[in-house]
């Protein structure tokens, strides 16, 4: 039989969840099965920030965009809609537990709220696709989670192709101060193939930025000031503060 999860939360917070997934799946050598709450109310404390899918954490169309790529992990068997199935893992625990969820690491509140779920190597890669050779960088900036104090315009110093992925809002926003191209994408599986070919990925703290940390890949994070709630960890990767920090990530 295949071990069971649950969990109710927003595409990037499934994704910080794979490491401990993983853990249990190798303590009870099983394989798991993935039950996503779609539609499941937003839980977001400040109404300043809009949330991407609006009052919900997940909508249909993210479930169908995500589910490709939750199917890549190696212990993944299947990922479906949650029916009130019964699970082993309710990885929504994390919320009930007192933690600040505005501070520490996404990835590290599933051990705290299962202790046997600890000794976790985040390290590790946990996304394996294969890797082109490119001269391309990408950017996502979300609304939500910015640090005012790096300034993007320095990337139209460089002479690499930059394109964008997220939404078209976004989009608008930052192509008013950088020369970039729109990334349109048919799931979220071929935004991790992009991403992990790109000679950089340059993120703030969203889902985007999840992807690339379960790939490993060259990536530079835009730390949120107000919740810095994601530590990378393995790889080639940079932390963004300022503007300088930004500027010894692309000396290419």
């Amino acid at each position: 039989m295949n071990l069971k999860f649950k969990h109710s939360g927003a595409s990037g917070d499934i994704l910080y969840a794979m490491p401990a997934i993983q853990k249990a799946c190798e303590i009870h050598g099983k394989e798991a099965i993935l039950y996503i709450n779609v539609n499941a109310p937003n839980l977001g404390t400040n109404p300043a920030f809009k949330h991407a899918y609006g009052d919900v954490m997940l909508n249909d169309y993210a479930y169908k965009m995500l589910r490709p790529l939750l199917m890549e992990f190696d212990f993944i068997y299947d990922v479906l809609p949650y029916r009130n199935q019964k699970v082993d893992y309710d990885l929504d625990k994390f919320r009930s537990i007192g933690m600040n969820l505005a501070a520490y690491d996404i990835k590290r509140w599933y051990a705290l709220a299962f202790p046997e779920l600890t000794n976790v190597n985040y390290s590790e890669r946990m996304l394996h696709i294969d890797t082109m050779p490119s001269d391309y960088i990408v950017v996502n900036r979300t609304e939500r989670y910015q640090n005012p104090n790096i300034d993007y315009t320095i990337l139209n110093d460089l002479e690499e192709t930059i394109y964008f992925t997220g939404s078209t809002a976004e989009y608008s926003i930052f192509s008013q101060k950088v020369n970039c191209k729109y990334l349109a994408v048919e799931n979220f599986l071929d935004l991790a193939r992009i991403i992990n070919n790109s000679k950089l990925f340059i993120g703030n703290q969203s889902m985007n930025f999840a992807i690339a940390e379960s790939l490993k890949c060259r990536r530079a994070l835009e730390i949120c000031y107000y919740a810095p709630n994601v530590i990378p960890a393995g790889g080639d990767y940079y932390e963004l503060w300022n503007t300088e920090g930004l500027i010894n990530a692309i000396k290419l």
